[in-house]
């Protein structure tokens, strides 16, 4: 009776775990294939292979190489900025000040927050005139009407800003769950030592904590690379290409320009470049710890 229970159980998983391989292998599949192949909407059935031509096309290809250079400011600077904040944030509700307590619970509202509907309150916030920021500008004697989305610079800054506000609370309370599981007995030694708490912190918890921020940076990586609903809704991409990433580039490219061959293969090249990068981060982040 024992032996026969495995065996009803793998039946009855084996179906579920079957559609799942299908619904994720097939639609990956079928990006591949048709990366490497010329694929016109109106003609399907004159679909042919024409192997690397896709690919090859990003050499020559300036908005690819722009949405490229954005995706890896869009994620480097945000994360390493979300790791800082976050870090001063997990020190700052260790030391349970006055007022951590209820803070703890605030810091996750922007995480929980859909990003499409945190794209829209940023949007009203910015508003030239008449938005969230003109309005507390007029509070301290000041005129704000600059379009902050209408200029390059400042529209990328804002994407920037936006996704720091969306990261920081998750960030900050890995962070805390990591310093939280140092041994008080370090910092009593230290402090018998004569050591001061920014010498604790600088030379006892920023170390403790850095395979942890290793983690958290690889985690919150693939988080930014998340930001596509914040972009659609606040700054489309725009103005000229500032805050268009690879993945929204290839959304214009297949729904908007309909070059669904090119589209898939800047999906292909964007998806085995994250996986890369996420492979390597962790093995380095494993060599770490062995060697400690």
């Amino acid at each position: 009776m024992a032996s026969s229970r495995p065996k009803v159980s793998s039946a009855l998983i084996t179906p579920a775990i079957g559609f799942l391989c299908l619904a994720t292998l097939v639609p990956i599949a079928a990006v591949v294939a048709l990366s490497f192949g010329d694929f016109n909407i109106a003609f399907p059935e004159k679909t042919r292979f024409i192997g690397l031509y896709n690919y090859a096309r990003f050499l020559s290809d300036g908005r690819f190489i722009n949405a490229a250079l954005v995706t890896f400011i869009l994620v480097v600077v945000p994360v390493v900025l979300q790791l800082l904040c976050g870090l001063a944030l997990a020190i700052a509700l260790k030391e349970k000040l006055v007022g951590t307590r209820w803070m703890r619970a605030a810091f996750l509202l922007p995480s929980v927050v859909p990003p499409a509907v945190g794209g829209i309150v940023w949007k009203l916030f910015l508003i030239p005139g008449v938005g969230g920021l003109s309005y507390l500008a007029s509070l301290f004697g000041h005129n704000f009407e600059a379009d902050l989305l209408g200029s390059k610079t400042s529209a990328l800054i804002s994407v920037i800003i936006v996704s720091i506000w969306f990261g920081v609370p998750i960030v900050a309370l890995l962070l805390l769950s990591s310093l939280d599981s140092i041994p008080d007995e370090i910092y009593e030694a230290a402090n018998l030592d004569g050591a001061s708490w920014a010498q604790a912190q600088w030379h006892i918890s920023i170390p403790l904590v850095l395979p942890a921020m290793g983690a958290v940076a690889v985690f919150q990586a693939l988080e930014v690379l998340g930001i596509f609903p914040v972009i659609f809704v606040l700054t489309g991409g725009g103005p000229a290409g500032a805050t268009e990433p690879l993945n929204f580039y290839a959304f214009l490219t297949a729904f908007t320009y309909l070059d669904l061959d090119y589209s898939a293969a800047i999906l292909v090249a964007f998806t085995t470049t994250i996986v890369g990068v996420c492979f390597w981060s962790i093995s380095q982040i494993s060599a770490t710890r062995v060697g400690r």
